[in-house]
This record gives C-alpha cells, structure tokens and sequence, in this order.
C-alpha cells in the first residue's frame, strides 16, 4: 500500500495523467497581492469526542495555530485517530472543520459519527493558509464574481510565469481586481501573487489540477474514471518487482504503457483556438477615422 502511495504522489506530477480540475472559492483580501496557498498538517491535540455531536470536550491545551472560521474550508481541518470525525470522499472531500474555539471546547462543522472506543481521542489539525486548499501542484486558470452591482459577470486573470510578474513595476498597485496571477512552488505553503491588487472582497474560483487521494487503508473504497484500474494494477506491478527480485515481462511492461497512454489521451486538451480582436480584421477602404489611428487598430 505504501509503494502504491508513492505511486499515486508521483503520478499527481503528470498533468496528462490527472482526470479533472477543481475549483476553489475564496475571497480576495482587499489590497493584497500575495497570499499563501495550502492546508498543511500543524499538529494533534487531545479532547473528548461524542457520537451525534459537533463539539469536543475537555481539551486541556487548545493549539495556538488552530483556526476557526464558519466559512466553508477556511477553518483548521480536523481528523481522529478513531476515525469518527467525517472526513468526505476521494474525490469531492467536504473536510470537518472547525467553525469555534472555547475555553477548553472546540465546535466542528460537522457532529462525529459515533463516540470512540477510546476517548480522549487524539485529534490532527491543519493551518489553513490565506487561500485553504490542498497545495497545488499548479493552477490552470481562474476568475473573479464582481459581487456588487455587477453582479455575476466575470472577471478572468490569466496565469503567468513568475518571471514575467515579477516585472510589473508597482506590485501593490490596486485596480478592481487581477487580470494576471503567478504561482510559486514553494513549501509547505506555495505563493499566489496577483496584479493589480484586488480593491474589494470579491469571490475569486480558482481551478487547480486535482491531487490524486492515497489509499487510507487495504480496504478504502476508492473510486475513479474508467480505466484507472487497469492502470494502476499494471504500473504498480512494475514498481513492485524489483523489490521481488522479478524483472518485468516485455508483455507487462507493454500493457503498462498502453493503459497509462490511453488514460492520458482521453485527458488530453485540445489544441487551443486561434483567437483574435475582429477590429483587426476590418477593412480600412472606407474607414474615415484613419487618420486618427494612422490607418491602423
């Protein structure tokens, strides 16, 4: 299960490979250029968990870093060595987060499903970034919800390398919101920077490759598209016989190839369309205003 793991982590790498984006909502910070993006693990704590019930009990030292937040995803993320705490699906995780911090108390956006065999329970949290998402791998394209009186149109920034951003002279320079963003690899928390500086708390989507979930357990219910099984089967065999002694058959290493090739050319993009300005395109014959632009737009 482990080298599957490692598996599934390497093959996250491999934008080809990866099925689907998915989209993260979240607010601009007004006059904020840079913003840390990630969820990492910060540490565990001990505390009281009940079946049927959202908040945890008898906490004798609550963490400085953990976050509370009743908007969806931005508080800490929260999972039990019991496992009663919900933690969604493989694919579309709706994590428990925390939403409240008391005393010695913390509230959880979700009641645990069951009181544990072994209580206290040892409870891992997470430090929520300025945009809480797992880190991506990288982004693909993103917009931002003018939430005002214009409402619902959308205002699309364009990724770009960091080198490219980096020369935009006034970084802090705030306009309504970005038209173009760059993103850092860094680690634990990778780096969003923008330009111009969004000027309110718009709704920004974001849409990043979707990370590949590992294997909890031998018996996880794992769910994925069509032809992932095969491929996982036959690339996991070849990563295991070495550590067998066994050097893989040609005919292994040939149904390996061809499973990964046809899972990467069903997620294949299509080759972008040419697309252009039609004030380019117009004719300038009987075009009376040429002498203002010197024939050309």
């Amino acid at each position: 299960m482990n080298v599957l793991n490692d598996l599934l982590d390497s093959l996250s790498n491999d934008e080809a490979f990866v099925y689907t984006q998915q989209e993260t909502i979240f607010n601009w910070i007004p006059g904020q250029f840079q913003y840390t993006v990630g969820n990492p693990v910060g540490g565990t704590f001990v505390g009281t968990v009940t079946g049927g019930s959202p908040t945890i009990t008898g906490i004798t030292s609550i963490p400085s870093q953990l976050v509370a937040s009743t908007t969806v995803g931005a508080g800490s993320t929260l999972t039990d060595q019991q496992s009663v705490i919900p933690v969604g699906t493989n694919l579309f995780p709706v994590a428990t987060t925390v939403i409240a911090i008391g005393t010695n108390t913390v509230t959880m956006s979700a009641p645990a499903t069951a009181t544990p065999s072994i209580n206290p329970d040892t409870i891992t949290y997470t430090v929520p970034g300025n945009i809480p998402m797992n880190r991506p791998l990288r982004f693909r394209q993103g917009f931002t919800r003018s939430n005002s009186t214009n409402a619902n149109l959308d205002y699309t920034f364009t990724f770009t390398d960091f080198d490219n951003y980096k020369r935009e002279l006034l970084k802090n320079v705030q306009g309504p919101w970005p038209y173009i963003a760059a993103y850092q690899q860094t680690f634990p928390y990778g780096q969003l920077y923008v330009y111009p500086a969004p000027g309110s708390n718009y709704t920004a989507h974001i849409f990043s490759d979707l990370i590949l979930s590992e294997f909890a357990n031998t018996s996880a219910v794992y769910s994925l598209p069509q032809g992932y099984s095969r491929a996982l089967k036959k690339l996991l065999a070849l990563e295991l016989a070495p550590n067998y002694g066994k050097t893989p058959s040609p005919q292994l290493i040939l149904q390996a190839k061809e499973a990964k090739d046809l899972i990467k050319g069903t997620n294949a993009t299509p080759v972008a369309v040419l697309q252009f300005d039609s004030a380019l395109n117009r004719s300038q014959v009987n075009d009376a205003s040429w002498a203002q632009h010197g024939g050309f737009t």
